[in-house]
């Protein structure tokens, strides 16, 4: 889900920049590409990152989840 999101949001920005650029796009088309990459090479990082901080929360949560039902008994 996170990986679809992060593609999407960068799928948005870099269809909003050939939008607006449509007319330069001709001579600037080797920095769109690499703009493009840096983009989606960043979205894919945040995913990651998103990613990892969940499954890092629910162990967190798994293990006080535990601890807490311990010391109730």
């Amino acid at each position: 889900m996170t990986y679809w999101l992060a593609g999407l949001a960068s799928g948005v920005v870099a269809g909003y920049l050939l939008y607006q650029n449509r007319e330069k796009i001709g001579p600037q088309k080797d920095k769109l590409v690499k703009l493009l990459g840096e983009l989606q090479k960043a979205s894919e990082d945040i995913g990651k990152k998103l990613k990892a901080a969940g499954l890092e929360g629910l162990e967190k949560g798994k293990a006080l989840a535990k601890s807490a039902g311990e010391n109730v008994n």
